[in-house]
């Protein structure tokens, strides 16, 4: 008798260039592979992709050489080249879905993926959901226009004023980029942070660094800032902080949130902001799934913290090649301590591994796993005119960590990410191709500085 479902090798939840780069790889080694996203990750990427391209053109803009129109149809660009990549995923056979599937199970206590009046089964999941941002409650009450990076668009039509007074809730990694880009239009600009540092888990020297560089720009910091309120005296808003008011014409609030998922699987992915992976970046599931669960990998934001999109492909990448591979082939395991992540700019920050500090270890719960805990960890800072860069390892020279501040950091940290997803020491990252880059080569340079330490 034919199966009432579609059998697919791969099921994609996806709404991420990872997604769609994992269903094309996999499609290309002969996988029959379903690739589904739901309507509202399709719409809030394509939203947020205006206010990376502000990021990325603040600065032509602000010399002219760029208006709002022309970055309008570079955004419509982006918008046809994403449609047409769907097109061409759909040529190679990729059973591409946009729509919310629902996870239900079977009589058979098998696993299956409903999609309006389909039903699919797979062999494997890959989890390559975008992280989401909601709007916190009391900025309804605000009277300043306020913005997310999904609505910042609407700025074209009138520009930033010189001398204009932005608030930005610094919730998420491009909150802070944005801020910088403002400030290279002639805002006036304030980043509020509500914990202790700006962006909750970034290692205390990147905090620092970050928030250096933000003085550097004339942004005021104001960290364990939680907005209470708004007035509007003689026309203008104040909005409240602690025992501060500030005068504001325009507010961007971006607060970073889990992934949204499919229905039917959160309950099945506990904790996740804990830790809970195993090699191949394999997800820990509860049984509640069905007897018979699939294996579930993810990548990018579901792992936590704020993801590297370059690095959620290249685990995208790594997944879906790992399992293609012969039984006797096995690929190298993948795992971290914690899960890349990095803010970009004008000034670039980008961290990998688990830092070692003592307020830092003094805050962490006591029941954390981590592989290294009784490991001794030692720490070098390399500071040169072209940017900062501290790396942690073991007394076996093992990489357990960077954090390095310099132009295009993100993109070399894709590489120590690559290195600590596959256990690599110090002597690997002194032999990175540096192709170039002044990032890769500040971390060879802190690399062979450590190594010289560790030999004395």
């Amino acid at each position: 008798m034919a199966a009432w479902y579609e059998q697919h090798d791969w099921i994609i939840f996806g709404g991420t260039a990872a997604g769609r780069l994992a269903a094309q790889r996999a499609a290309r080694a002969g996988q029959r592979v379903a690739l589904l996203e739901p309507p509202s990750q399709t719409a809030r990427q394509t939203a947020r992709h205006w206010a990376a391209l502000l990021v990325q053109q603040g600065g032509a803009i602000a010399t002219g050489a760029l208006d709002w129109q022309g970055l309008n149809r570079q955004a419509q660009w982006h918008t046809r080249q994403g449609i047409a990549e769907a097109a061409s995923l759909a040529a190679l056979g990729v059973d591409y879905w946009v729509g919310d599937p629902i996870i239900e199970r079977s009589r058979r206590g098998e696993s299956l993926v409903r999609l309006g009046d389909r039903w699919l089964r797979g062999r494997q999941w890959l989890v390559a959901a975008p992280g989401r941002s909601t709007v916190p409650a009391w900025t309804a009450s605000c009277s300043a226009r306020a913005y997310t990076p999904e609505s910042i668009a609407e700025i074209a039509d009138r520009g930033v004023r010189p001398g204009e007074r932005w608030l930005v809730m610094a919730d998420s990694p491009l909150a802070i980029e944005l801020a910088g880009a403002l400030r290279g239009l002639g805002a006036q600009v304030t980043v509020a942070a509500a914990g202790d540092r700006l962006l909750q888990g970034l290692p205390r020297v990147a905090a620092d660094w970050l928030q250096a560089e933000l003085a550097a720009r004339s942004i005021e910091t104001i960290l364990r800032a939680t907005p209470q309120q708004s007035k509007v005296l003689e026309g203008q808003t104040w909005v409240q902080i602690g025992d501060r008011a500030l005068e504001v014409d325009c507010l961007l609030s971006d607060r970073y949130d889990s992934p949204q998922l499919p229905k039917g699987l959160v309950s099945g992915l506990p904790g996740l902001w804990e830790w809970g992976t195993t090699d191949r970046l394999q997800l820990l599931v509860s049984p509640e799934l069905g007897r018979t669960v699939p294996p579930i990998y993810g990548c990018g934001a579901i792992l936590g913290g704020y993801p590297l999109p370059d690095l959620a492909a290249i685990e995208a990448l790594w997944i879906v090649e790992d399992q293609d591979r012969a039984p006797w082939q096995p690929g190298p395991p993948i795992r971290y301590d914690c899960q890349p992540w990095g803010v970009g700019g004008d000034w670039s920050l980008a961290v990998v591994g688990q830092f070692e500090d003592s307020q830092d270890l003094a805050d962490r719960p006591r029941d954390r796993p981590t592989e290294h805990r009784d490991q001794p960890v030692q720490t070098v800072t390399l500071n040169q005119s072209a940017g900062r860069c501290q790396l942690q390892f073991d007394d076996q020279q093992q990489l357990r960590s960077a954090v390095l501040l310099v132009p295009a950091a993100h993109m070399a940290l894709v590489a120590v990410g690559a290195l600590l997803g596959r256990s690599g020491g110090l002597s690997d990252l002194v032999q990175l191709p540096t192709g170039g880059s002044e990032a890769i080569e500040l971390l060879r340079q802190t690399a062979i500085v450590a190594q010289t330490l560790d030999s004395h």
